[in-house]
């Protein structure tokens, strides 16, 4: 029997005998750490346990249960407890407090969360509900990683979506389907220069079929790709796509989107070298990447901005002001283009202190010799006090929609 079925196993059976309560699990996060600094960690473990067994003294009507996961120790709380909370802080806490002269060398990391149950439930015709330790046991562990594992998760707190999960694993896999088979495509939006109102280049946004065949912006689907491993599918696709239409188009100038994951990945970087060599089209191809991309590998993006600099590329900042980058940290970048986060655009006619950041980034990056373009410009009054700041280039729907085919 597999760990996962013992562990439902043991506790169905209290659970049953409990009939319903709240359930608790103690979760040892840098377990692996400690098997690393100790090779025999059996003593630690036992006073983990301890430490649990003592926090838990003044709780009545408990049930401690171990497992053979060391790192994992679930309590079970009859259906009176109050103030969870509460214990599970106090849990958290003698944890935190512990110090050992026999492992000066460790530090241990909890995290607890809670998550109430019954043993029997009705559906909504009154049809009696067997309940499933294992799925229970699912939900909390998977909303507590998603959360991060903090000191305390309460699931009813952050209960998890089911059914998003099941569209957003439809969805990914229409979109690798779509993908493989060659149905994806771009739609265009121009980037408008400030002083001759010409289309100065187009951004691609990637569009594929959904379920009912309709073509749907691909972006919704982005943070689940990213946390599932699809999203190296998509930048693929999309620096070929991009490639492509640029070598086809001798006249166009055009952007695309890589994300955070795809400026680290090695093999991402040797395939655009390779399009590149082959196609002459490194001066028509702007780049764009998020502020993430920075904080998350500094250096290794700056390598990726690099080593395509080389060929010709210009790179991008999306949504500049989104995230914590400082202005000197991407100066370390080469950036050529700033594109301020749609938010202070929007804002620019109500909120003081969004103008004021567009006004000073404008100046400061025309000194550096940095573009600036203004995203999600929707109307013209704010195209009247961008092109007063003297923004480089404005992009939103005021000027076009993204469109099926590019003008000529």
């Amino acid at each position: 029997m597999a760990y996962a079925e013992k562990v439902a196993k043991i506790l169905q059976r209290e659970i049953k005998e409990a009939q319903s309560g709240i359930l608790l699990q103690v979760l040892l996060l840098n377990m692996d750490e400690q098997n690393i600094l100790i090779e025999d960690t059996t003593p630690l473990i036992a006073k983990f346990y301890d430490r649990i067994s003592q926090a838990c003294k003044q709780v009545p009507d408990h049930k401690i249960v171990k497992t053979t996961d060391p790192a994992k120790v679930y309590i079970v709380l009859g259906k009176n407890t109050k103030d969870i909370k509460k214990i599970a802080h106090s849990i958290y806490a003698h944890m935190q407090e512990y110090t050992d002269s026999d492992f000066p060398e460790t530090y241990l990391r909890c995290s607890v969360g809670s998550i109430k149950f019954r043993q029997t439930s009705e559906d909504s015709n009154g049809k009696v509900i067997e309940f499933s330790a294992s799925k229970l046991l699912s939900l909390l562990e998977y909303s507590m990683q998603r959360s991060g594992h903090p000191p305390y998760h309460c699931y009813e707190d952050h209960p998890v979506d089911i059914e998003k999960i099941r569209n957003g694993n439809i969805n990914l896999n229409q979109l690798k389907k779509s993908i493989s088979e060659g149905r994806v495509k771009f739609m265009y939006q121009p980037v408008i220069d400030r002083i001759s109102g010409d289309i100065e280049y187009y951004e691609c946004l990637l569009r594929a079929p959904d379920i009912h065949n309709k073509f749907v912006s691909a972006g919704e689907v982005i943070a689940d790709a990213e946390s599932k491993g699809l999203i190296n599918i998509i930048d693929f696709a999309v620096i070929e796509m991009v490639i492509g239409e640029l070598s086809r188009d001798k006249d166009v100038t055009l952007s695309v989107n890589i994300s955070n994951m795809g400026v680290l990945d090695k093999n991402l970087l040797k395939r655009i070298e390779e399009l590149l060599q082959k196609h002459d089209v490194a001066n028509r191809l702007i780049i764009e990447i998020t502020e993430t991309s920075l904080n998350r590998d500094f250096a290794n993006t700056q390598k990726f901005i690099n080593v395509l600099h080389g060929y010709g590329c210009l790179f991008a900042i999306d949504d500049f002001g989104s995230g914590f980058t400082s202005f000197k940290q991407m100066l370390g970048l080469s950036i050529d283009i700033i594109k301020i986060d749609g938010s202070y655009i929007r804002d620019m006619l109500v909120n003081n202190h969004s103008k004021a950041f567009v006004k000073a980034l404008v100046g400061l990056a025309g000194e550096l010799g940095i573009k600036t373009v203004a995203e999600f410009v929707e109307n013209n009054k704010v195209a009247q006090l961008l092109v007063e700041l003297k923004i480089d280039a404005m992009q939103g729907n005021f000027f076009a929609e993204a469109m099926k085919n590019r003008i000529s």
